[in-house]
């Protein structure tokens, strides 16, 4: 499995570090794919974990960016508004989690909690976070531009470490590594699609039954008032 994503992107590209470097640029793939990638390919370690790191850390600040603003804007389409809805208030969800862990503490700590609670976030390669996620949880926390990009991006790091010293120490288990990464990205991609149309047609239901209940009442005044 791992020699035929390998000669893949060797195709698709050509040449080993642009694909490490782009690999690294994908939502939910990150430093999680691209470590082990690297290393199947055969590229030294601290090359992989350098290109990996580089790849992944530059989305952050363009993320942090321009998510709101895209956010707002697709609001405005009809035929966006529910899905991108839904997309926010799972974000929005996900870092309310974070500042009510961060409340439990006294004024003076809460923001210091706020930083570690986004960098375990975005420091463990687990299924569902890192760079991408952990950057749309902090458009939405209370912290300012230069704090949550600096937390993601030492989380980042510590994540490619984590990634480069698994892929390293069980190169001989590259193969079975990569199999259990790609399956992985593809169930979170999977559920990511399942969950957001989910809440998306469950909002939009319910605002139609909203709408209907209000205008069955409107009618209901109107009828009254006449009588």
């Amino acid at each position: 499995m791992a020699e035929s994503i390998v000669n893949f992107f060797r195709e698709l590209i050509g040449n080993d570090y642009i694909t490490v470097f782009i690999v690294s640029m994908i939502p939910f793939v990150e430093v999680r794919g691209s470590i082990p990638l690297a290393i199947a390919m055969g590229m030294n370690a601290l090359a992989a974990m350098g290109l990996a790191f580089l790849g992944s850390a530059i989305c952050c600040p363009i993320v942090l960016a321009i998510l709101r603003p895209i956010i707002n804007w697709l609001k405005k389409f009809k035929v966006f508004r529910a899905i991108v809805e839904a997309i926010e208030d799972g974000f929005k969800s996900k870092a309310k989690g974070v500042e009510d862990k961060a409340n439990q503490f006294d004024t003076s700590r809460i923001e210091r909690r706020k930083m570690l609670g986004l960098y375990a976030f975005v420091a463990f390669p687990v299924p569902m976070t890192g760079v991408w996620t952990g950057t749309a949880i902090g458009a939405f926390i209370d912290m300012s531009f230069l704090k949550t990009v600096l937390v993601v991006i030492v989380g980042d790091l510590t994540a490619c470490g984590i990634m480069t010293l698994l892929s390293y120490f069980l190169s001989d288990y590259i193969d079975i590594i990569l199999t259990v990464v790609l399956v992985i990205v593809l169930l979170a991609i999977t559920y990511f699609i399942v969950r957001v149309v989910y809440k998306a047609v469950k909002k939009s239901k319910l605002e139609k039954a909203q709408a209907l209940q209000e205008t069955k009442e409107e009618n209901n005044d109107i009828k009254t008032t006449n009588d």
